[in-house]
């Protein structure tokens, strides 16, 4: 499981909830998520954020 979805879901947020605090649609937070898509820093920077994490937590590589 992605890591981002992993740490989403044991804070019981939402994809709606985490679109809403962080700016990022919907859709391309499900495109990240399931591996479709590649994050740029500023977007990756956003989710940790929001998440209560620092980038290097949400993406140790």
């Amino acid at each position: 499981m992605n890591r981002i979805k992993e740490i989403r879901k044991k804070q019981k947020v939402t994809q709606k909830e985490l679109s809403k605090m962080t700016g990022i649609s919907q859709s391309e937070l499900s495109l990240i998520e399931n591996g479709k898509k590649t994050c740029i820093v500023e977007t990756a920077k956003k989710i940790a954020k929001a998440l209560g994490f620092s980038v290097e937590h949400v993406w140790p590589d």
